[in-house]
């Protein structure tokens, strides 16, 4: 099997990791001693990814959550927020909420990611790209947050109160890196752990661990004048249905996650009024687009298109060497997504009529 090659950077320098498949792949992350760190001049991929915006971008008024016409609202965080962008239920309380604000969501979030590492492709958001003849850097627009919202120390919290510190350095990394593209951050305490898995008997001090760290997030938030929602206080860890496993949210309990998100940022909206006809259109128009956003955020075949099997004739035109059509097509998609984006201002004003 051809050997993966991913980019996890830890805040400030990038590690390249070979595995034969992903099991090991991910042991590899988990696991320092496994990695060989190769330092470079490139931000961690959560920084490169953005855009510094044109203009200063001022900082919410009056401590309080209202998102500007215009601007994109970055989602950050593992898991739980790739299966919550994949069912869009926060987006779509963002547009009920914010009808007439034309603005736009962008799910950077990537399974496993935390504050300690964030594994991505080789050469992904990199201002240097391959070296082999032919090949560019990655040409993709990056994001110009306007808003970002980031939800660690879940998973985190799992190190014990012992690795408190260590999670709070390297958060403050983070946040100190993304304050100097907006002030306008929200730091959310993740939800507790459930009762039920096969960790059932675990999860008591396993939430005592993580109301520590729950505290030091509100505490992080509060020291840089970002904007703090709790999860953890919102959601009950002994209601049944919130949880498939005890770690992982259900469909009910994500839901229930991102109403008491909404409620947390002032805006809540009726489980009713989410659930309702009317509202049904701008979900699915928001998971479409979020489809779209995947292709162009998290393409298939990466090697071909700014990797390192740019050079190869697979990832050219069969006629014509030079024609990169891989990188041509990608280029499409952000009209796409402006098109995607147009489609769900004018649903979510329908639907608040």
């Amino acid at each position: 099997m051809t050997p993966l090659i991913r980019d996890v950077g830890l805040f400030g320098s990038n590690l390249r990791v070979r595995s034969v498949g992903w099991g090991l792949l991910l042991s590899m992350v988990m696991m320092s001693a496994a990695v060989r760190s190769e330092p470079t001049s490139e931000p961690g991929p959560l920084v490169r990814c953005f855009a510094a915006p044109s203009a200063a971008v001022p900082p919410f008024v009056g401590g309080r959550f209202d998102p500007r016409p215009g601007e994109t609202i970055a989602l950050v965080g593992g898991s739980r927020w790739v299966e919550e962008s994949r069912e869009g239920t926060f987006e779509t309380l963002l547009h009920l909420a914010y009808p007439d604000r034309d603005f736009r969501v962008r799910s950077l979030s990537w399974q496993g990611d935390s504050v300690y590492a964030q594994s991505r492709p080789h050469f992904f958001y990199t201002a240097i790209g391959d070296d082999k003849p032919g090949s560019v850097p990655d040409q993709r627009e990056r994001v110009i947050p306007g808003i970002i919202v980031a939800e660690f120390g879940r998973m985190e919290s799992l190190d014990g109160r012992e690795r408190l510190p260590e999670f709070v350095a390297a958060y403050e990394l983070m946040v100190t890196a993304w304050l100097k593209l907006t002030p306008r951050i929200v730091l959310v305490s993740p939800p507790p752990f459930f009762a039920g898995g096969p960790a059932a008997s675990l999860v008591e001090e396993r939430n005592r661990v993580l109301a520590s760290y729950s505290k030091a997030i509100a505490d992080l938030a509060k020291r840089h004048g970002c904007l703090h929602a709790d999860l953890f206080k919102a959601l009950d860890p002994a209601k049944a249905g919130l949880s498939r496993d005890g770690v992982a949210l259900s469909a009910a309990g994500q839901k229930a996650a991102s109403l008491a998100l909404g409620a947390s940022l002032g805006f809540g909206i009726p489980a009713s009024v989410l659930d309702s006809a009317e509202a049904e259109p701008l979900r699915q128009a928001v998971q479409k687009r979020h489809l779209l956003w995947q292709q162009y955020y998290r393409p298939t075949n990466w090697a071909f298109l700014f990797g390192d099997r740019q050079h190869v004739p697979s990832s050219r035109d069969h006629l014509d060497e030079k024609h990169r059509w891989f990188v041509e097509e990608m280029g499409r998609l952000p009209g796409m997504l402006s098109a995607a984006d147009a489609d769900i201002t004018r649903l979510a004003r329908e639907a608040s009529h």
